[in-house]
């Protein structure tokens, strides 16, 4: 078991480790963020490490990395997590975003941390206030979840050499091993919160009964990738993160989007 647990270890440090090529292309205004993120908002990260790496990849996507802007959620409702966050960043705690780390779990972090990645932010669209709420909760209730790190083999199918693979098989990686291994996968995460409320990430054309007769079904939560929420039709792509050239005052600063 020692022996188990150490090569786990290994593994994740190894597929974790940042990588010293990593390229800010865009500077991110944090201060912006934090007037304009709302809770709900689906931030996509284009990670450093070796695993955000082989993610990009395997999805043939520039988002390795999905999380979810909560606010102050936490503090309002209060509890051991809400007195850690405070604990822990102080003033920032009211501006917090949720994600699933592969080496630490489900945990939170301030949008400043943020501010050294490259970003996007994706927004639900016609998400009633309510169901908003909902999904909020349902994401702090995995707080503190730890990645399922007993089985190896769920982690060193990562390592697989993907430009061996036909291209159909280059994504199946992902889901490969028991579903606790990836029941606190980033973009699964959140694809299930949205799926409890009847708000799919991402819709796909399936068969619904009768010869040549298609309809509109959920894509499964567990298939969804980071990319899935950028391409979604179901969510619109907000520029309130980049810096803006010219200074404006708040009442008159608005949200550049462009529909995804």
């Amino acid at each position: 078991m020692f022996l188990h647990d150490a090569l786990n270890r290994r593994l994740v440090n190894y597929l974790t480790a940042e990588l010293p090529t990593y390229q800010r292309r865009v500077p991110n205004d944090v201060d912006r963020m934090r007037m304009e993120l709302r809770p709900g908002d689906v931030v996509l990260v284009e990670g450093k490490s070796r695993i955000s790496r082989m993610i990009m990849t395997l999805t043939q996507s520039s988002w390795s990395h999905a999380a979810m802007y909560i606010g102050d959620a936490l503090l309002r409702w209060g509890g051991p997590h809400a007195e850690a966050a405070l604990k822990e960043f102080g003033a920032e705690a009211a501006h917090l975003i949720l994600e699933s780390d592969m080496a630490d779990g489900v945990q939170v972090k301030p949008v400043a941390w943020y501010g050294d990645f490259n970003l996007r932010i994706c927004r639900p669209q016609g998400l009633a206030q309510e169901d908003v709420e909902r999904v909020v909760a349902e994401m702090i209730r995995h707080l503190g979840l730890r990645y399922d790190q007993r089985n190896i083999f769920d982690l060193g199918r990562y390592l697989t050499p993907f430009h061996l693979l036909p291209v159909r098989w280059r994504r199946r990686p992902l889901y490969l091993g028991s579903s606790s291994s990836r029941e606190v996968i980033c973009s699964a995460l959140i694809a299930r919160a949205f799926y409890q409320v009847g708000f799919p990430v991402q819709p796909i054309l399936g068969a619904t009964g009768g010869i040549n007769r298609r309809g509109v079904i959920a894509r499964h939560p567990s298939y969804i990738m980071p990319r899935d929420f950028d391409l979604s039709a179901n969510f619109e792509v907000l520029k309130l993160h980049l810096v803006s050239k010219n200074t404006r005052a708040p009442e008159d600063a608005r949200v550049h989007r462009i529909l995804a």
